[in-house]
C-alpha cells in the first residue's frame, strides 16, 4: 500500500514538475497608456535574441519561450511603439504583467500649436483636415480652394458668399498668401455679380491652411484669419491631365527635369454659353482664362531657385446692362539656401499686378489699378528643444481709382509696409508646447507708426489622439489707405483674440470642439462731414463643432457654427448687430463610395444676414426726391439660406486608358434665396435679388495622360 501511494506521489511530482517546465516556457501580458489606459498594439521583444511578437489591438500579447537554449528565472523584455517611449522590463517566466508606455515627446516643428488651424494634406501636424481629393470631390465645393474652405469649422460664409467671412469678420479682414506671395485680389471679380470662385487651380496647389486665429506671426495686417496657399514644386515623376465641361477646358502638367529640378504648369479656359443653355440662364455671360507655370530649378545640394507666374482674365456680362472684367498677374521669385543642417533661408521677391472694370451701361463706371511689388526674408532654425523662426517682409503699394458718374473723378494713393517678426515653438514638457511670437510693423503713408503684436499659443497632448489647444494675441490691420490718407491721425484697427479647441483625430475620425472671443478695438468710425476716427468698437464671441468620418464605404462630414456679434463701425454710432454674423450655420455632407464610382449629396444652412430695415419714406421738397427713414441698424435678417448639391464621378478604362466621368447638379432644390433687397429710386418698391446658384447642371471628363 505504501508503494502503491509513493508511486502515486511520484508520478505527481513528475506531472507538476512537467506542468511548471510548460508555465515557464511563455510571457503574457497586456500593454496599456500610462495616461489613459487605452490599450495599445506594442511590439515586444526578448533581449538578446530575435523572439518577439506583437500585441493585438486589445493590448494583449503572448511570448512563446520554448526556443530559449536558457530556463533563467528572469529575463528582459523590450517593448516600443511609434509615438511612445521605448521600455525594458526584467520578468520572470510564466507570469502575467500588465506594461504601461509613456508618450515620447514629439519634436516642436511636428506639431501645431495654434488652436484653429485647418491643414490640408498634413495629417502628421495633427490638426483638422481636408485633403486634395475632397477638394475635388465633395459636392458643393467646385473644387476650389477658397469655395471649398468654406465647409470647415470657423468660416462663417455661406455658399453663395464671394468671399471669406471668419468668425463674424469683414471679408477684408482675411489675408490670403500663394507661395509665400500676398494677394489683395484673390477672388476672379469683387462685384455682386460675380462668379464668386479664385484665381487659384487646385490642380497645382499642393496643399493650404485657413487659419482662424492665432495665426503665425510671419503673417500681419489681418484681423480675423489668413489663408495659405502652397503650389507644387518637387515632382519626381510625370503627372498631368486634360479635362472637359460644359463650362470649358482644362489641363494640368508636372515634369521632373532629370537633375535640374522640376516643372508643374496649368491652362484653363471657360465660357459660360453652353451651361447657360443647358440651366436656362442666358441673362448672364462669362469668360475666363488662367494660366500658371512654376519652375524649381537646383542649384547645388544647398541651394534652389523657384520662378512663378500667374495670369488670370475674367469677364462678366449681364443682359440689365452691367458688365465687369479683371486680370490678376502675379510674378515671383523664390531663393531658397541651406546654411547649415538646421538652418534654412528663403527669400521671395514678387510684383502682383491687378486690374479691374466695372460699368453700368451709359450710367456709371469704375476702374481700379493696385499695384504691390513686395520681398519677404524667412529663416528657421530648428535647435531640436527649440524651433525658431523670424524674418521680415516689405511691401509698397500702389492703388489708383477712377469714376465716371455724371463727372469723372481719379484717387491716387500709394504706401509702403514693413514687417519683423519672430516665433519660437520648444516644448516645456513632455506633452506640453507653447508657441511664443510678435511682430513689428509699420506703414509709411502720410505718416509713419510702430505696432507690435504679441502672440502665444499653448497645445497640451493628453493622449497621442486627443490635444488641448489655447491661443491669444493681438492683430493690427491698417485698413482702407484712402482713408488713412485723408484722416493721417487714424490708427490702425486692432483685434484681441482668444480660442480654445479639443481635437481627437484617430484613425478614421476627426472630432474639434472649440470656443472663442474676438474683441475689436480703433474701429473706424464716421462722423459728420467726412470726419473719421478710431472711436469704434467690437466683438465676436461663439462656438464651432466639427467631425469627419472617413470609411472604406463612406465619407461624412457635419460643421456647425454658433456666432454672436456687435460692432460699432462706419456710420453705425451705437454698438450693433454685426453686418456679417451669421449666427448659426451648418453644414452636413455624405459621400458612397463604391469601387469606381461615388456619390455625394450637401446640405447647407445659415441664418439670413441682417440688414436695416426701410421703415418708410418722405418727400424731400427742396430736392424733389424722395427720402427713406431707415430703421435700427441692422436689426433684421433676410430670410434663413439653405441649399442641397449633389455630385458623383465613374473612372473606367478605354483602350488602356483611365477616364473619369463627373456630374454635379447645384441647389437641387431650386431654393430661392434672398440675399439682398434692392429699391426704387423712390423707395416705393421692393425688389427682391436672388442668388445666382438656381438650379444648375454641370458635367464633364477628365483624361490624365500619365
Amino acid at each position: 500500500m505504501r508503494e502503491k501511494r509513493f508511486l502515486i506521489l511520484f508520478f505527481f511530482l513528475i506531472f507538476a514538475f512537467n506542468l511548471n517546465a510548460q508555465k515557464a516556457s511563455f510571457v503574457e501580458g497586456k500593454i496599456i497608456d500610462k495616461q489613459t489606459k487605452d490599450p495599445l498594439p506594442a511590439y515586444i521583444t526578448v533581449q538578446g535574441t530575435e523572439i518577439g511578437c506583437t500585441a493585438d489591438y486589445e493590448g494583449y500579447f503572448r511570448l512563446n519561450l520554448k526556443s530559449m537554449e536558457t530556463r533563467e528565472q528572469k529575463i528582459r523584455l523590450l517593448v516600443w511603439l511609434i509615438g511612445y517611449k521605448k521600455k525594458e522590463v526584467d520578468v520572470k517566466m510564466g507570469r502575467y504583467l500588465t506594461i504601461e508606455l509613456e508618450l515620447k515627446p514629439l519634436p516642436p516643428q511636428e506639431i501645431v500649436v495654434t488652436a484653429d488651424s485647418m491643414v490640408s494634406d498634413e495629417k502628421s501636424q495633427k490638426t483638422v483636415t481636408m485633403n486634395k481629393m475632397d477638394v475635388y470631390t465633395l459636392p458643393g465645393t467646385a473644387a476650389d480652394p477658397l469655395y471649398a474652405s468654406q465647409i470647415l469649422p470657423g468660416v462663417n460664409s455661406m455658399p453663395d458668399a464671394s468671399s471669406m467671412l471668419i468668425r463674424g469678420g469683414a471679408p477684408e479682414e482675411v489675408a490670403y498668401f500663394f507661395d509665400g506671395i500676398e494677394v489683395e485680389h484673390p477672388f476672379l471679380s469683387e462685384s455682386l455679380h460675380e462668379s464668386y470662385f479664385s484665381i487659384f487651380d487646385n490642380q497645382i496647389i499642393k496643399n493650404f491652411s485657413v487659419s482662424t486665429s492665432g495665426f503665425h506671426s510671419k503673417f500681419g495686417d489681418a484681423l480675423s484669419g489668413v489663408m495659405n496657399i502652397t503650389a507644387k514644386d518637387n515632382i519626381f515623376q510625370g503627372e498631368g491631365g486634360l479635362g472637359f465641361s460644359i463650362l470649358g477646358l482644362n489641363s494640368y502638367i508636372g515634369l521632373p527635369l532629370k537633375n535640374l529640378g522640376s516643372f508643374v504648369g496649368s491652362y484653363n479656359i471657360g465660357n459660360s454659353y453652353l451651361m447657360t443653355k443647358i440651366n436656362n440662364r442666358e441673362e448672364s455671360k462669362f469668360k475666363t482664362q488662367n494660366a500658371f507655370g512654376k519652375i524649381n530649378l537646383k542649384i547645388n545640394n544647398f541651394n534652389s531657385i523657384r520662378l512663378l507666374g500667374l495670369l488670370d482674365d475674367y469677364e462678366f456680362s449681364h443682359e440689365e446692362g452691367f458688365s465687369t472684367d479683371s486680370k490678376n498677374n502675379i510674378a515671383g521669385f523664390s531663393l531658397t539656401s541651406v546654411l547649415a543642417r538646421n538652418l534654412v533661408t528663403k527669400f521671395t521677391l514678387s510684383n502682383v499686378n491687378y486690374r479691374a472694370s466695372y460699368e453700368l451701361e451709359n450710367i456709371f463706371q469704375k476702374n481700379i489699378k493696385d499695384n504691390v511689388l513686395q520681398a519677404r526674408f524667412d529663416t528657421s532654425l530648428d535647435l531640436e528643444s527649440h524651433y525658431i523662426e523670424f524674418g521680415a517682409d516689405f511691401q509698397k503699394r500702389k492703388i489708383h481709382v477712377s469714376i465716371t458718374y455724371n463727372n469723372s473723378e481719379n484717387y491716387e494713393t500709394q504706401g509702403t509696409r514693413l514687417g519683423l517678426y519672430f516665433n519660437d515653438k520648444f516644448r516645456a514638457l513632455d506633452n506640453f508646447y507653447i508657441n511664443l511670437g510678435g511682430r513689428v510693423y509699420s506703414l509709411n503713408l502720410d505718416y509713419s507708426r510702430l505696432n507690435f503684436d504679441p502672440r502665444a499659443s499653448l497645445a497640451y497632448l493628453i493622449t497621442q489622439n486627443d490635444i488641448l489647444r489655447f491661443s491669444v494675441g493681438m492683430y493690427h490691420q491698417f485698413g482702407d489707405y484712402f482713408k488713412i490718407k485723408e484722416n493721417n491721425s487714424l490708427k490702425p484697427t486692432h483685434a484681441y483674440h482668444y480660442s480654445l479647441s479639443y481635437d481627437r483625430i484617430v484613425k478614421d475620425t476627426e472630432i474639434r470642439a472649440t470656443i472663442y472671443n474676438k474683441e475689436y478695438r480703433n474701429l473706424f468710425l464716421n462722423h459728420d462731414e467726412g470726419i473719421i476716427n478710431n472711436d469704434g468698437h467690437g466683438y465676436a464671441r461663439g462656438a464651432e463643432f466639427f467631425i469627419k468620418k472617413k470609411k472604406k464605404k463612406y465619407d461624412a462630414i457635419f460643421v456647425y457654427n454658433f456666432l454672436r456679434s456687435k460692432r460699432k463701425e462706419n456710420h453705425v454710432q451705437s454698438l450693433a448687430r454685426s453686418p456679417y454674423e451669421i449666427d448659426h450655420s451648418l453644414t452636413g455632407i455624405f459621400k458612397l463610395k463604391f469601387e469606381n464610382a461615388s456619390i455625394g449629396i450637401r446640405y447647407s444652412y445659415a441664418s439670413g444676414l441682417p440688414f436695416t430695415p426701410l421703415l418708410d419714406r418722405e418727400w424731400d421738397a427742396d430736392g424733389q426726391v424722395y427720402l427713406p427713414l431707415w430703421g435700427e441698424p441692422y436689426s433684421k435678417r433676410y430670410p434663413s439660406y439653405q441649399r442641397m448639391d449633389i455630385n458623383g464621378s465613374k473612372t473606367f478604362n478605354f483602350q488602356n486608358r483611365l477616364i473619369v466621368l463627373y456630374f454635379g447638379i447645384t441647389n437641387i432644390l431650386n431654393n430661392k434665396n434672398i440675399l439682398q433687397y434692392e429699391y426704387s429710386d423712390d423707395y416705393s418698391i421692393r425688389k427682391n435679388r436672388y442668388s445666382i446658384f438656381g438650379r444648375s447642371v454641370f458635367i464633364g471628363i477628365y483624361i490624365p495622360f500619365f
